[in-house]
């Protein structure tokens, strides 16, 4: 049982460290392109773009936690 939790737990992390990464390539370097240009509508946004993809990705990692295999 350990080595399964533990295999699950090594699933999660990879998971949350791409959608990270994801995240960060893509709203993440849009909203600092967008501030350092001094554009304020555009860094607005990509704030908003950034906030959203936190957002979804929260609810999708909730979405998934929610599974009874995650529960095993």
């Amino acid at each position: 049982m350990q080595s399964h939790a533990g295999k699950d737990n090594y699933a999660i992390e990879h998971w949350a460290m791409n959608r990270a990464h994801q995240i960060v390539i893509h709203q993440g370097m849009s909203l600092v392109d967008a501030a350092q240009s001094l554009d304020y509508k555009r860094t607005n946004a990509n704030t908003y773009a950034l906030r959203k993809a936190i957002m979804e990705c929260l609810l999708e990692a909730l979405k998934e936690g929610q599974h009874p295999a995650a529960a095993e």
